[in-house]
């Protein structure tokens, strides 16, 4: 029980920090739309809107990234995972919301080399993490 709720709170952290950054990416795009061609934004279509958007958008591709790293890969930790085999699943698990769901599949183009550059950031830094080596953490009694 313990070793699923440990996974189970993983795969949250990576959703949660996934939905953070698409909201980021989201926000960044529609800002820089309403300063380029602010005509092609509806009214209630700001940067807020447009973040919430990417963060439910980048929760559940988080999700799916999470979803599949545990399913292939095993008993590997994130640090043992190749960069490769990272932004492959991170492309994979950004395809998966645009080709369920009615959004144009040619966003596609865009969306799948963020997700595999997410994918391969989160090994790098769990890579980059283990060779700073972090300090001893005191227990708690």
């Amino acid at each position: 029980m313990r070793s699923f709720l440990r996974k189970l709170r993983g795969a949250l952290s990576i959703a949660v920090t996934w939905g953070g950054v698409w909201a980021a990416i989201f926000a960044a795009i529609a800002f820089v739309i309403g300063i380029v061609d602010p005509d092609s934004i509806d009214a209630g279509e700001g940067p807020v809107r447009i973040a919430g958007i990417g963060a439910m958008f980048g929760f559940i591709s988080g999700a799916v990234f999470a979803a599949l790293f545990t399913a292939t890969e095993g008993r590997k930790t994130l640090r043992d995972l190749s960069l490769g085999r990272a932004a492959l699943w991170g492309a994979v698990a950004t395809a998966a919301f645009p080709l369920l769901t009615p959004v144009a599949n040619s966003m596609l183009i865009i969306f799948c080399p963020v997700g595999a550059a997410l994918g391969a950031g989160f090994v790098a830094v769990a890579k980059r993490g283990e060779l700073t080596g972090a300090p001893e953490q005191p227990k708690l009694r």
